[in-house]
């Protein structure tokens, strides 16, 4: 009678059938296991959908923005929408095309400057020629020196675009050599001695101690301090005064071009060395240069292991300083 009861009471579970307890609990025990796997398995798969899900949007996002990049639209970005590998990439992928856009910028404005540079002269010469032609200007000396003059003007900016071609590709030999810096400097003064006695403006010299050399490229060191001395002529005034000071500095050489003129504003000094780019826009061509002469020069001393930083306050002037290796 008891077994009846407990066959009775057993009846409705899905094991009250099996032969003994032990097989009952087998049978439970793969039962759960059965549907523990299953469950198991799609909570892996929604899982995995989701983080494919988070990793491929992005990934397909960078791409896309990467093909408009390669066909030349420099503006897109990718959303930075993490701080995990792939936030890291996308970032990476921003900055590349921020510089990239900065680049086509640069590019388009140089060759905006070097048209409207080489369309001065041009346009000046042409029309020369053509009034010439009409005798509305007459045939003189002085009509063929205007002409002249522009021609020079021309085949001095082609001869600057031509070094800094060949100093921004790194196509310039540098031809070191051992030079005393007192006669070096010596030689610069004489050189520009006609045009400093013409403006009115003193040209001063100091190289401490006196016996100091340097190994380096005279020629190119040459056209540096020949350009800033150009340079500091031009935004110094009639009763003015270029010094150009030169002294040995922790193992290395220090030649600061110190002028007493008009100085640059500090919203200006960040782009001093840009090609092109004129603090005074106000300034004629001829009075101003070609607005390359700077960036010739920061060129030139990094080719021989050198730094160029410039100083400057309105009204009171401006120091161009070029620290140089290879101290003898």
């Amino acid at each position: 009678e008891h077994v009846r009861m407990m066959d009775h009471m057993m009846g409705g579970f899905p094991y009250a059938n099996a032969p003994n307890l032990d097989e009952a609990f087998r049978d439970a025990l793969n039962y759960s296991l059965l549907w523990g796997g299953i469950a198991a398995i799609v909570v892996a798969v929604v899982i995995s959908l989701m983080i494919s899900r988070r990793l491929t949007i992005p990934v397909h996002n960078m791409a896309a923005v990467t093909g408009k990049i390669a066909e030349g639209d420099y503006s897109q970005r990718v959303d930075v929408v993490s701080g995990d590998e792939i936030g890291s990439l996308a970032q990476s992928l921003n900055t590349m095309a921020a510089s990239l856009d900065e680049s086509q910028r640069m590019r388009r404005e140089l060759m905006a400057n070097i048209a409207h540079e080489l369309r001065t002269p041009l346009t000046s010469i042409s029309g020369y020629m053509e009034a010439l032609s009409d005798g509305v200007v007459p045939a003189t000396t002085e009509t063929y020196e205007m002409i002249q003059n522009e021609s020079r003007r021309l085949s001095r900016l082609v001869d600057d675009l031509q070094r800094l071609s060949r100093a921004e590709s790194g196509q310039e030999s540098v031809d070191l050599t051992v030079i005393g810096m007192a006669p070096f400097l010596e030689r610069i003064k004489l050189k520009m001695k006609p045009q400093y006695l013409a403006k009115g403006v003193s040209l001063l010299t100091s190289v401490k101690p006196p016996g100091l050399e340097l190994t380096t490229d005279e020629d190119k060191l040459d056209q540096v301090l020949v350009n800033l001395l150009d340079n500091a002529l031009r935004y110094t005034d009639s009763g003015g005064e270029v010094k150009v000071s030169c002294r040995a500095a922790d193992g290395l050489l220090e030649i600061k071009v110190q002028d007493s003129g008009r100085g640059i504003g500090p919203e200006h000094l960040p782009h001093i060395f840009e090609r092109f780019y004129r603090a005074d826009k106000s300034r004629s061509r001829e009075e101003g240069g070609s607005g390359i002469g700077l960036t010739i020069v920061k060129r030139y001393v990094e080719s021989v292991g050198g730094h160029i930083k410039v100083e400057s306050s309105m009204d009171k002037g401006t120091v161009f300083t070029l620290t140089l290796p290879e101290l003898q």
